[in-house]
């Protein structure tokens, strides 16, 4: 199943919207693609252990996240509650409906100010 969540990334005093598609198939593995950085590559682990935390479980399956755009490097763990919300959905532990129409940064969105973030 194919989710779209939303985050940003903060340059200085803009924000630009970044794209998170998490697919999850058959198979075993956990793929990141769009340019991120070691932090938010290595926040694999970090989900992980906040989903098992919280009663939740990382799917035994492939997972391949793409962020967008992909000319804009992504730094940091600020990606990681986007990334759970995306894998949680795509996994149908919670609710997918409306999803598309929030964002998991703790900014808000300059490029859609109707677009609800979650704190």
């Amino acid at each position: 199943m194919l989710v779209k969540v939303f985050g940003s990334a903060v340059f200085g005093i803009e924000a630009t919207t970044i794209t998170i598609e998490v697919n999850i198939d058959k198979g075993i593995g956990y793929h990141l693609v769009g340019l991120p950085d070691k932090a938010v590559s290595e926040s694999s682990y970090r989900i992980s252990a906040a989903l098992n935390n919280n009663n939740y479980k990382l799917p035994g399956k492939k997972i391949i996240i793409n962020m967008a755009p992909a000319d804009i490097r992504k730094e940091g763990a600020a990606y990681d509650l986007s990334l759970a919300i995306g894998i949680l959905a795509a996994s149908n532990q919670i609710q997918s409906k409306n999803i598309e129409d929030r964002c998991g940064s703790p900014s808000k969105n300059p490029n859609n100010p109707d677009r609800i973030c979650w704190t």
